[in-house]
């Protein structure tokens, strides 16, 4: 039986948004085709449209369901979609081929998600337009103030220093910035009355590093609002998240193809960790979880016999920075054995650093790791689907948590791990995962199938928790300050080649250590096939916009069959 073809026309080259999608395409028994990755969008290269078109159209006949990133397709990338100064009819007129590709194969499955567009907080331009280094944080302030206002919540203080940041800002340019978003909500707008329409079977609607207010938020609520007034809920989902994106509609053909709705039971590291709203999310963890569910027609339930538990290890009180904590556990003796320019470029960065929101996660009482392991392992052990979704922490695993799953007999069990980015970045990687997972216990799958799980759930835990939290970490606090630099998840310009080197050097140590103890020898199981781990190996380890932040990898499995 041949295997489904499904192309993808991912958000841009990251390992998330690539590799990430070929692995959990095999662990579902996809043949996911991908276009070149030099065709794709970066911070400094415009998506080659015209070839991204051509590619989609040549392989639509062949296809059997379509996953489609609007904002490759309509902007060249995430990152121009910010940059673009492309009219709205221009970039309709990209886009119409959606259109004739549904209207050509109208049995063929279309999904596609078009991100609603970010307001970054920070004076950073690396991803943004250039006036962002100078003014960015100002406009984010001033936008999350205004939509209070709006939303009748604002007070006479922020209307005073709303006033005051219209003077500061110079008018054309947050004149330029909501000429932007309008153009991108128009299109936003757009796509739901395609979906409406029937030009994609599903649309989800990304809302990009979100808060409770803003200029972005205001357009989701009108978006939500025009969703239900025409009937489309069945067709589109508007929450938190963006590049998670393609991997959750992934599983949603996944699950409609072997007639799967999913019930997920949640089990939380603290009594009040379902509550906590994190650092770039708009509402509770347990409303995340139901809005990650909409594309998968899935639902939270409580039944002993839920098809998937979902052990969420969520903030206890603020959500903490996850790349800071390293650096904040070292000892004074460790501090005094760095080198001086470390010492130095440390006690700055301390000094700059979320520190005492981040310690105080740390070292909270309000969660119980210890006893989530023990609940964790048993359900392992009864032989329930279980995942680990590790948000207590933005843009790194939870260290603590981390050094329990490697202590953990049954690691190797898990259906999904992840800790990466965003909470929703992560929760929606991790439901993908488990549900294909899932399937696979209830269907069988073959040996292939079931190594490629297998990869994709080491390399979570190998990106997320020892590269995340700790190695990166590590790195720049020891290896920057040597090579001339600040301590930085940023770009490392010219010491690109060198720190590559350091990473991949320490973090294959560090993975062959966990593959040992954890994966070698030990047998993973899809209905009546079973393979047995006798290697598992980090291949093509690079750092693909020349910055800590962010990792790609691939992870071979040698392994025996039954």
């Amino acid at each position: 039986m041949s295997k489904p073809v499904i192309p993808i026309l991912p958000l841009d080259d990251r390992s998330v948004n690539y590799e990430c999608l070929q692995v959990l395409g095999e662990a579902a028994g996809f043949q996911v085709l991908l276009p070149p990755k030099a065709w794709l969008g970066t911070p400094w290269r415009v998506g080659d449209m015209p070839r991204l078109h051509d590619w989609l159209l040549a392989q639509a006949p062949h296809a059997d369901a379509l996953i489609v990133a609007v904002d490759t397709l309509g902007y060249g990338g995430l990152v121009n979609s910010r940059r673009s100064t492309d009219s709205t009819e221009t970039v309709l007129a990209r886009l119409d081929c959606l259109r004739t590709i549904k209207q050509a194969q109208p049995h063929t499955t279309l999904l596609a998600f078009n991100v609603l567009m970010r307001i970054t907080r920070g004076n950073d331009a690396e991803e943004e337009k250039a006036y962002w280094a100078d003014y960015g944080a100002r406009i984010f302030r001033l936008s999350y103030l205004e939509d209070r206002a709006a939303m009748a919540v604002g007070t006479a203080a922020e209307a005073e220093e709303i006033t005051a940041l219209r003077q500061e800002i110079p008018p054309e340019l947050v004149e330029d910035f909501l000429a932007g978003r309008a153009r991108n909500h128009t299109v936003n707008r757009t796509m739901i009355d395609w979906a409406a329409a029937g030009v994609f079977d599903y649309l989800i609607i990304p809302q990009d590093d979100t808060v409770d207010y803003g200029w972005n938020i205001a357009e989701s609520r009108r978006l939500r609002r025009y969703v239900s007034t025409i009937g489309a809920a069945d067709r589109v989902s508007i929450y938190p998240g963006t590049d998670e994106t393609a991997m959750l509609l992934l599983a949603r053909y996944a699950a409609q193809r072997a007639g799967f709705t999913p019930r997920v039971r949640l089990r939380y590291s603290g009594s009040t960790a379902d509550q906590v709203i994190t650092a770039y999310e708009d509402r509770p963890m347990t409303e995340m979880v139901k809005a990650h569910l909409g594309p998968l027609a899935g639902v939270v339930s409580d039944a002993p016999d839920a098809d998937i538990v979902l052990y969420i290890n969520a903030p206890a009180e603020v959500q903490g920075n996850g790349p800071e904590q390293w650096a904040l556990a070292l000892s004074d003796d460790e501090v005094a054995a760095l080198p001086p320019a470390s010492q130095a470029a440390l006690a700055t960065y301390r000094q700059h650093s979320n520190g005492a929101t981040t310690l105080r996660e740390m070292f909270t009482v309000r969660r119980d790791l210890p006893e989530f392991m023990r609940s964790l392992s048993a359900d392992i052990a009864a032989g329930r689907t279980c995942a680990v979704v590790d948000v207590a922490f933005v843009n790194a695993g939870d260290l603590a948590l981390g050094e329990l799953l490697e202590r953990m007999p049954a690691l190797s069990q898990l259906a999904a791990y992840g800790g990466w980015n965003t909470a929703g970045n992560t929760l929606g990687c991790v439901l993908a995962h488990a549900v294909i997972r899932h399937l696979q216990v209830l269907h069988g799958a073959t040996p292939e199938a079931i190594a490629a799980h297998v990869r994709f759930l080491f390399l979570r835990l190998v990106e997320d928790d020892l590269f995340m939290a700790r190695l990166r970490t590590q790195l720049a606090v020891e290896a920057l300050p040597v090579l001339g630099l600040p301590i930085t998840l940023g770009n490392v310009g010219e010491h690109a080649a060198t720190v590559r080197a350091l990473v991949e050097q320490s973090l294959s140590k560090a993975a062959a250590r966990l593959a040992q103890a954890r994966f070698i020898g030990q047998q993973v199981q899809a209905g009546d096939a079973a393979i047995q781990i006798q290697a598992l190996t980090l291949t093509d380890v690079e750092l693909p916009w020349g910055r800590l932040f962010d990792l790609t990898m691939n992870v071979d499995a040698r392994y025996a069959i039954g």
